[in-house]
């Protein structure tokens, strides 16, 4: 219950700016090409405050979860041909540019972030796609996996490091994968099947699988007790207190079952070998007691950064594809798809976790907003963008009935899978709640 208060607030930012931002794409265009746009609002519902310009209302609404534009005889049955000024009065190409604008402008801000993100620039622990444990009985192990094997390649998507392993692991729970590794230095195949898990932020694939991590000592903090110690960069841990460890996940329960006492390590250096105390200490914001694993620092210039945004957010809307193939397909299920209670609780928890986490979910938020609204559904900017097309080809309009019923069954399918949708996010969040 003390989470409700950032959940909400996350929302609003999330979702509130994305949402202006696309409808703010539909504006800008709409004004270029001389569009008469009658409401401009930041929120929906009932006007607060705000200021007339020209023909349009600028306004701030009550409910801040985004915004819209009312462009003037944007509704077929209120058009007026008469008025060049009018949506419908525009040329195609200009409705389809001002339609495509949205998901431009949603486009456009996930590249931005990304961008951004890679500029600023952050230090991270370096994790390859290399299998450090393997649940007995779980997927990898059904499919052969064994602690060591090095993830190459998912489906034919190169794995470069575990986060695209996870993810790709993630996103196909139920779907047969092809998996290339390398065992002792020899490639290998197997397909393997990911099972469907509950998890924080919805559905997702699970393996059984955690990461290999080595024992090796990355930076270490001045003055701290592993300085003290004598650790050095590169070192690498091969004992403590008489037994060998050889990842972290056996570090990890050594210094767990420790309770901030003092450790006798073992260390390779090199060629050499050594023994060493690590003083007692006990802070829970720094486990390793002044070291921290093999790290390291991302930091690019602008047009490499936007090269990298490009490539990243390119690989999210594959997936992207891939999850709504699987839906049609009826391989998956909308229980994958998040509604506005798991947006709110996950934009909360990230929110929580720093303004640096938010601009990344907003970044891939973003991106599936823009996506999705140009898909060719009636209702959503790719069905209007879908009619125009259809309208352009045939080389005449479609009739205002016809439009009608198109409109009529994309708003019946969508209405009935946000219905879905929101019966499954406030059951999931309930149960959620429950466990907390």
């Amino acid at each position: 219950m003390q989470n409700i208060g950032t959940n909400v607030i996350g929302f609003i930012i999330v979702l509130g700016f994305l949402i202006f931002a696309h409808e703010s794409g539909h504006f800008f265009v709409a004004k270029l090409f001389r569009v008469r746009v009658l409401v401009f609002s930041f929120g929906f519902g009932k006007r607060l405050f705000g200021f007339h310009k020209g023909s349009t209302d600028y306004r701030v609404s009550l409910i801040p979860l985004g915004g819209y534009v009312r462009m003037a005889g944007d509704i077929p049955e209120e058009s007026q041909p008469a008025n060049p000024d009018e949506f419908l009065s525009k040329p195609k190409w200009q409705r389809f540019l001002i339609m495509v604008a949205g998901p431009f402008m949603n486009i456009v801000i996930a590249i931005g972030f990304m961008a951004m993100i890679s500029m600023v620039g952050s230090e991270t622990i370096i994790i390859r796609p290399i299998i450090g444990e393997v649940t007995p009985g779980k997927p990898a192990a059904r499919a052969g996996l064994q602690f060591g094997d090095r993830i190459v390649s998912v489906n034919g998507e190169k794995i470069d490091d575990y986060d695209d392993l996870k993810l790709a692991i993630g996103m196909n729970s139920g779907t047969p994968l092809r998996v290339d590794f390398i065992r002792n230095g020899q490639p290998r195949t197997t397909t393997m099947t990911p099972e469907r898990k509950n998890s924080d932020f919805g559905p997702i694939g699970f393996a059984g699988i955690l990461p290999y991590f080595d024992t090796t000592v990355g930076r270490v903090t001045p003055e701290s007790p592993a300085a003290i110690a004598g650790l050095r960069t590169g070192d690498r841990i091969v004992g403590i207190n008489g037994k060998p460890v050889v990842q972290i996940s056996e570090l990890n329960a050594a210094f767990d079952a420790a309770k901030g006492a003092a450790l006798a390590l073992d260390v390779a250096r090199g060629a050499t070998r050594f023994k060493t105390m690590l003083p007692a200490a006990n802070d829970p914001n720094d486990p390793y007691r002044g070291f921290i694993p093999p790290t390291v620092i991302r930091k690019l210039s602008l047009v490499p950064a936007l090269k990298d945004s490009v490539e990243q957010n390119w690989k999210m809307l594959r997936y992207a594809f891939i999850t709504l193939g699987r839906l049609f397909r009826a391989e998956g299920s909308v229980k994958e798809l998040s509604g506005p209670l798991s947006i709110a609780r996950i934009s909360g928890e990230v929110l929580r976790h720093g303004f640096r986490n938010t601009i990344a979910l907003m970044a891939m938020i973003s991106l599936q907003l823009g996506v999705m609204n140009l898909l060719p559904i009636p209702v959503l900017d790719g069905g209007h963008i879908m009619i125009l097309l259809i309208e352009g080809v045939a080389r005449r309009d479609l009739s205002l009935r016809v439009k009608e019923r198109i409109q009529q069954v994309g708003f019946a399918v969508l209405a009935a899978l946000m219905i879905v949708v929101l019966y499954n996010d406030v059951i999931t969040n309930v149960l959620l709640m429950r466990k907390g």
